[in-house]
């Protein structure tokens, strides 16, 4: 099945009732990205965790879409991103392809074609990375990051991700709709050792994964991480209020996701199922039917070319 009739199956499944590209009158949406840096799809309620609690996201996903066969193509940080912004495959991507290497100019992103089309864009926290780039800003936009907070654990980001997003709305001043990718640093290692016990949790709490030595040393890793998955929740939900409070909300198309597994043994990095399956959820207020789940296999390299088709764009990542 070649890219083309991927994506576009994607569209037929999230947005039954979008209108036809270019129908004049239509309010275009705003779009926003968030994404964890490390964080498994099992990690999230939605997909069955039990002992992680993600509310703000899994109430997303009650109102919307929730994608069970999503997959990144590459399980490591730069080029899962790369294959997001571009809309291309790892094997596409030459130096962006590496692991804290270099994104070429040649490439263009989805940030940059919208910035075209009228959009105003920006991100937080984690763009494209690690890695150097040679365009002029990170390839996921110009960077809203300057906004600091105390963090709860030492392991966590100081950047206020949420804070920094209202500043990007903020600027813009409601004149141009918006594109903004919400790139949390969490999971992502190091953690705070046992920051588990300063919120009351208990080692039985943890699920161990089949293919880890149950043990109070993992168990107690498992809770450290489970603490930063839930910060990213927590931030999403606040970027959620954001939108509701400057009545946004209903037009703005929302993707949760991932760009991969779990900093852990056997899981980012390497050639097994977690590295690859990403949580991927999506939520448009009026546009998409509530409480879905699609098995249809979808892919990072999809993201790109649905979000132009979405806002009627015309050109496409090539």
């Amino acid at each position: 099945m070649n890219k083309t009739i991927i994506y576009l199956l994607l569209i037929k499944c999230l947005f039954l009732s979008l209108v036809m590209n270019g129908q004049k009158g239509e309010e275009r949406p705003n779009i926003l990205f968030c994404i964890a840096d490390d964080a498994s799809m099992k990690s999230f309620g939605a997909y069955g965790d039990t002992f992680v609690n993600t509310p703000f996201i899994d109430s997303l996903a009650k109102e919307g879409v929730v994608f069970i066969n999503a997959y990144n193509g590459n399980p490591k940080c730069s080029p899962a991103r790369a294959c997001i912004l571009t809309g291309k495959y790892s094997w596409q991507l030459k130096e962006a392809a590496d692991h804290n290497g270099r994104f070429p100019s040649e490439f263009k992103t989805y940030p940059q074609l919208l910035e075209k089309e009228g959009y105003e864009v920006g991100f937080t926290g984690k763009g494209w990375g690690p890695g150097v780039y040679d365009t002029a800003d990170n390839p996921a936009g110009p960077e809203y990051s300057s906004i600091k907070i105390v963090p709860p654990y030492k392991g966590i980001s100081n950047i206020d991700y949420a804070s920094n997003f209202e500043a990007f709305i903020n600027k813009k001043g409601g004149k141009k709709p918006f594109c903004f990718w919400l790139g949390a640093k969490e999971p992502h290692r190091g953690y705070e050792l046992d920051s588990w016990k300063k919120v009351g949790r208990e080692l039985k709490e943890a699920a161990v994964p089949p293919f880890y030595p149950d043990n109070d040393i993992v168990r107690g890793d498992l809770l450290d991480y489970a603490n930063e998955v839930e910060w990213y929740d927590t931030q999403v939900g606040q970027a959620i209020k954001i939108l509701q409070d400057k009545s946004l909300l209903e037009n703005t198309l929302i993707v949760i996701t991932s760009d991969h597994g779990m900093p852990f043994p056997r899981v980012k990095g390497q050639i097994y199922e977690e590295g690859f399956h990403i949580p991927l959820i999506v939520y448009w207020k009026g546009r998409i039917l509530t409480g879905r789940t699609v098995n249809d296999f979808v892919s990072f390299s999809d993201l790109a070319p649905t979000f132009m088709e979405v806002v009627g764009a015309r050109s496409y990542p090539k």
